[in-house]
């Protein structure tokens, strides 16, 4: 799961970032201004930083530098997010370090690309995430999110589950889901498919609508009602 640290004072974005970011499946620390950012930073290593500049305590350029200079977390990708847009102050913030910058007013969709851009240029890949409505998984740390709330899966839940996330939309046969899941040299039958379905659907809570029993014919995850 990508953890994220959000520096930023106005409580309305704050949320709404938060929301989003955790929505499509990264774990965020949100903290109101510069001192209770470098607290955080000195505790744990994030995989981005989106930093808000006019910010209480420590300023956003100077928390910046600070970050460059010093501890786990000077080679962590640093989003800048403010409503200072002039080129003045955004030449001041890639000076101070910052990889990337987004001027407010902006759109969750522009904010979500600029990170995913940032990311990629570490090294992370978009393919190492799987979502569908709001289910998402992590293939290299194996960590599921609904809504961006953390739930535990079994190893053959998991897999299943991937299976599904990675043929949206798909129809599955139960002997098609036994043979992809379990391999071809089984001795379960179909029934285990259904009880696993079913425990998966429990856990993905309102989510599990999405997973569809086809009578007769198998299982999908998909959209349609």
């Amino acid at each position: 799961m990508i953890e994220v640290l959000l520096v930023e004072d106005d409580e309305a974005i704050g949320d709404l970032v938060k929301y989003n970011l955790e929505k499509h499946g990264f774990l965020v620390d949100w903290v109101l201004d510069g001192k209770e950012a470098l607290e955080k930073l000195s505790e744990r290593k994030y995989d981005i930083i989106i930093l808000d500049l006019m910010l209480p305590g420590v300023d956003g350029l100077d928390l910046c530098r600070k970050v460059r200079r010093e501890g786990k977390n000077r080679e962590t990708p640093i989003i800048v997010l403010t409503a200072l847009g002039d080129e003045d102050t955004k030449v001041k913030g890639f000076s101070a370090g910052a990889d990337d910058y987004v001027t407010k007013p902006f759109s969750v969709k522009e904010l979500l690309a600029r990170i995913e851009a940032v990311l990629r240029r570490v090294g992370y890949s978009k393919k190492d995430v799987l979502e569908f409505e709001g289910i998402v998984e992590n293939k290299k740390s194996k960590t599921v999110t609904v809504d961006g709330k953390p739930i535990y899966l079994t190893k053959t839940e998991l897999q299943l589950l991937e299976f599904f996330l990675e043929h949206p939309e798909q129809l599955f046969t139960r002997e098609e889901l036994l043979e992809n899941i379990w391999g071809t040299d089984h001795n379960e039958t179909t029934r285990t498919v259904d009880v696993y379905i079913s425990r998966l659907r429990k856990k993905l809570g309102e989510k599990g609508k999405y997973l569809k029993t086809l009578p007769r014919l198998g299982y999908k995850l998909t959209r349609e009602g």
